[in-house]
């Protein structure tokens, strides 16, 4: 059995809002990818088992069914195949069963769940797109670029959106050059490496390049766009805004949160958390799995939505993506993103065997050679589970002892994994599709040797994401990082900061207690003003 009672009793209430009979169909070849073939089979029975309006059929490839639905992989799902071009290539495992789940829901209202604006562009669309999303299933970002995806064709029947599974299809995943996920290709052609918002991925899709080579001649939107009222805006749903939203509705505001990427933030990419209380080791994504539960109760989230401007007046108007907020208060919590080396062939081969996010692009290199840059905490838990999955690693670190936690440090030595301390990556170089080599230099003797590799994970600290902050004036430290005082408040009224964009310690625990901090202090100067005080 994969769903156990919990999860079963969770899906009975998401499917209870389902319109409609969705047909799925699993398409299975003997002797290939066999566990997965297997795994995708009770999966989807299981799902019938939940809901009577899930009806699953099971084909073997070679029959006239699979010639007729141009199916040759295994295993591979249709959802509703008579209506939609939607399919995942590969067992929807790990991650990926967030997207069955919502596209499930979406295909049987028969709606699309984009906004009105991403419609008005998809409605330009005359020629059929080929869309070939890439993950892996520990990628917590992938879901949301697969549902860009499945949310298109079901908007417009010119788009066919698959989701490849890049572990059980490794010779597509080869052809397409994909080296990092989610990595999108658009009728043989990669628009994107990462999750996209909602509104570039449909500009990709109808321009048939990558935004940033069209942005600048994007025309005005020509309808009005959306304008919502809230009491608290909060920008960004790792630990520290889930928390504020909970803390903020408790006290009887009405917090709305949006989030850039997805629901969590860096915590989702964490392996294992041993630190948190009441829980003596528990996942990221299963942790942040329970505060997003809670937090639901409380609020409304809006993931792959940016802010990407903030107007202070009489009220504080926020811009995202996808409309305008009018809020008594803001509260960011957008957090940090990983700082880069700034080495030559670093740009070059982002996605070609660069990455950031272990947990994400691990699995493309079971088998394979990686570096890992950093001597930090992260730098070592990636290190540690890339080894787990079956990676060849190594570490360089640029001191000469790893600032890390002693557990994780009596780890790699337990485990044995090679260390180049005391030295720099120089370069990082290529055959112009994939990283081969880097150039290493100790500090010590100055001496430079070129080590073989096909990865390398950069994990050397964060910089906060206090962009649209400073715009408008709100005070930062000489790293970026946004000065408070010990009630969140930032040097603007009405706007707060909470979590790892504050920086500090930058756990969880801290961030947790200063998103509550920031949602008390916000309610209370919602009703008592301390800035009247000062005469304004």
């Amino acid at each position: 059995m994969i769903l156990n009672e919990e999860a079963r009793e969770f899906l009975k209430k998401k499917f209870s809002k389902m319109r409609r009979e969705v047909p799925i169909y699993v398409f299975f070849k003997k002797g290939v990818n066999d566990k997965y073939n297997e795994f995708c089979i009770q999966l989807m029975k299981e799902l019938s088992e939940v809901t009577p309006k899930i009806r699953v059929e099971v084909h073997e490839i070679g029959g006239e069914l699979s010639k007729r639905y141009k199916v040759d992989r295994s295993p591979t799902v249709l959802i509703d195949p008579e209506r939609y071009w939607i399919r995942f290539i590969g067992a929807p495992a790990g991650e990926e069963g967030r997207s069955l789940i919502e596209t499930i829901l979406r295909v049987s209202k028969d709606d699309s769940g984009l906004s009105q604006e991403s419609r008005r562009i998809l409605s330009e669309l005359k020629e059929e797109r080929h869309v070939m999303v890439f993950v892996t299933p520990a990628c917590p970002y992938c879901p949301g670029q697969v549902l860009n995806a499945f949310s298109c064709a079901i908007e417009n029947r010119k788009v066919k959106a698959e989701c490849i599974e890049s572990e059980e299809n490794i010779d597509l995943a080869e052809e397409y050059g994909v080296g990092a996920v989610p990595h999108t290709v658009v009728n043989g052609v990669t628009t994107s490496i990462g999750l996209q918002p909602e509104d570039e991925f449909v500009r990709d899709l109808l321009h048939l390049r990558p935004y940033h080579e069209h942005r600048e001649v994007i025309e005005e939107r020509e309808e009005e766009e959306e304008i919502i009222e809230t009491d608290l805006l909060i920008i960004g749903a790792g630990p520290a805004g889930l928390t504020a939203a909970i803390y903020a509705s408790r006290a009887g505001m009405n917090p709305i949160v949006i989030e850039k990427e997805v629901v969590g933030g860096l915590v989702k990419l964490t392996p294992s958390i041993e630190n948190y209380p009441g829980f003596e080791r528990i996942a990221g994504k299963s942790l942040v799995e329970l505060m997003r539960r809670q937090a639901e109760k409380y609020a409304h989230i809006h993931e792959n939505e940016e802010a990407i401007e903030i107007k202070v007046g009489k009220k504080i108007e926020v811009v995202t993506t996808r409309g305008i907020y009018l809020a008594n208060a803001v509260i960011a919590a957008m957090g940090t993103r990983p700082k880069k080396l700034g080495v030559r062939g670093e740009e070059e081969y982002y996605g070609k065997g660069v990455s950031y996010c272990a947990t994400c692009d691990g699995y493309l290199y079971k088998g394979k050679r990686a570096i890992v840059v950093g001597g930090g905490n992260t730098a070592l838990t990636d290190a540690l589970y890339l080894k787990s999955i079956g990676v060849d690693v190594k570490i360089v670190h640029r001191r000469n002892e790893f600032r890390a936690e002693k557990y994780l440090r009596d780890a790699i030595q337990r485990e044995e994994i090679p260390q180049m301390m005391s030295s720099v990556i120089k370069e990082i170089r290529g055959d112009g599709r994939r990283v081969k080599e880097v150039l290493v230099e100790n500090l010590e003797t100055g001496e430079r040797r070129e080590i073989k590799t096909e990865a390398v994970f950069i994990a050397i600290g964060h910089e906060p994401n206090s962009e649209i902050l400073r715009e408008i004036g709100v005070k930062c430290d000489e790293k970026g990082f946004v000065i408070v005082d010990n009630r969140q408040r930032t040097n603007i009224p009405r706007i707060y900061a909470a979590g790892d964009i504050t920086g500090g310690v930058m756990q969880i625990a801290t961030a947790v207690a200063e998103g509550a901090v920031a949602a008390i202090t916000s309610f209370e100067d919602t009703y008592k003003p301390y800035w009247r005080e000062w005469g304004e």
